[in-house]
Parts: structure tokens; sequence; C-alpha cells
């Protein structure tokens, strides 16, 4: 299956090794935790070029940052090899009960950007697509394997409730709309070839010979499809 891109995610690394990108890799990824900044106003570009200014003042930090313009990847997620980000106090367990990892360890974190001039609608969509293109990427279940930072942390976080609350969303609404958007976007492979190329215009071929001998527009029409139809059933276009 494919999936639909709809927006450019752009890699601006924080360098690493550092407090906040200690250039670490993530075990194979369990679930995602939405979070937003919980800044209002600063958007995708600010928020990282802050953390890359205090890379080595703390070590709280997340995958990516969404805004009404811009997804950007500070540590390497979706573009890159995963590495860990540090994004849920260690001292939690019910990451632990629901999951059996740490978030730390084995969640991708994607921040909503939102307030000030940033177009919150617009956001939110990407917010949504990233977060199911990051279920496709990684086997993940949009419906069950995505936490909200409150859920993990609930007596110290509300994250991503707030701008949730300003779109009139409950986090079981962000939820389906993160199961529709993955419905969506992924697409079927085509199927495989009935016919090999080199098969298929043998039979043209003959259908050719036939389709020369006669003096029947009707006849050459539906020799005409026939070729066409075999050329379907191996893959190549129609003439």
């Amino acid at each position: 299956m494919a999936f639909t891109m709809k927006y450019e995610i752009v890699p601006r690394y924080l360098t690493g090794p550092s407090q906040r990108r200690p250039v670490l890799a993530l075990d194979p990824c369990r679930f995602m935790v939405a979070h937003d900044t919980g800044n209002p106003g600063a958007t995708a570009a600010s928020n990282v070029a802050y953390y890359e200014r205090t890379r080595n003042d703390m070590s709280a930090s997340a995958h990516l940052f969404v805004d009404d313009r811009e997804i950007i990847e500070c540590i390497p997620f979706l573009t890159g090899a995963p590495e860990k980000a540090y994004h849920v106090v260690y001292n939690v367990t019910t990451d632990n009960d629901r999951y059996g990892a740490d978030a730390n360890d084995a969640a991708g974190a994607i921040e909503l950007c939102y307030g000030g001039s940033i177009n919150l609608a617009e956001a939110y969509k990407r917010y949504v697509w990233l977060l199911a293109y990051a279920c496709y990427r990684y086997g993940l279940n949009p419906e069950t394997d995505i936490a909200g930072h409150y859920m993990l942390d609930p007596a110290r976080r509300t994250d991503p409730k707030e701008p949730l609350r300003l779109l009139g969303k409950t986090f079981d609404d962000f939820l389906q709309d993160v199961a529709d958007e993955y419905a969506s976007s992924v697409t079927p492979d085509p199927p495989d070839a009935l016919l090999s190329v080199e098969d298929a215009n043998k039979l043209i071929h003959f259908l050719s010979a036939s389709y020369l001998a006669i003096d029947d527009a009707e006849g050459q029409a539906e020799f005409h499809r026939l070729a066409n139809e075999l050329r379907k059933a191996s893959g190549q276009p129609e003439e």
C-alpha cells in the first residue's frame, strides 16, 4: 500500500549529540504521543529555533512541530533513522501500562502549534495527516496507538486538550479524524499483471494480422478493443 503525501516534512535536525538530541536509536516504535506546544502564537520554525539555541540547556524535546504552514522534523523519525526524543517524563507508568514501554524509548512525539496568527484549522489538518502518516510508517492503529500527553502524565500535563477545545473537538473526535485520514490516504497497490508483456504483445501481433485482413470497421474496432484488453492485463497503457 502507498500513502498520499499531501504535505512536505522538512528535516531541520537539532545539533547532536546534545541534551535535547542525544542521538540514541529509538526502539521499535510502538505508539504515538500527541502534544501541543503550550506556547500560543509560536510557530513550528520558532519552536525548533528555540530548541536549537537551548539544545544543551535541557533535555525536553519532540520529533516534529506542525503549524498552518510547515511540518518540521527536528529529531529524526520520519525523514531519517528514528532517534529518541525526551517528551514524557520517565517516572510516570501509564505508558508502560498501556504500551509496555516508556514513551521516550518507543514512541514518536508530534507537537501542534496554535494561537496568535496561526490558522488552527489548517494546522490541525496537517497534524491529523502527520499522525496518520506516522501510523502508516510504523504499522500502528490510529484508533488505539495514539495517546494524548495528558493521558500519560495527568498530574502535570493537559496537552493537546486546549487546541482541541478551541476546535470544538474531543480527543475521541481527534482519533476518529486520524483514522479517517489514514483510510483516505492509503491507496492499494496496483494488481499484479495477469499476463507478461512479452506474451501480451505476441497475442496483439496475431490480432493485428486479423485486423489488417478484414475490411470491416466494426470488426476492426473489436480487434482494437481486444488488443487494449491485453495491454491492460499486462500493465501496459492502452493505445
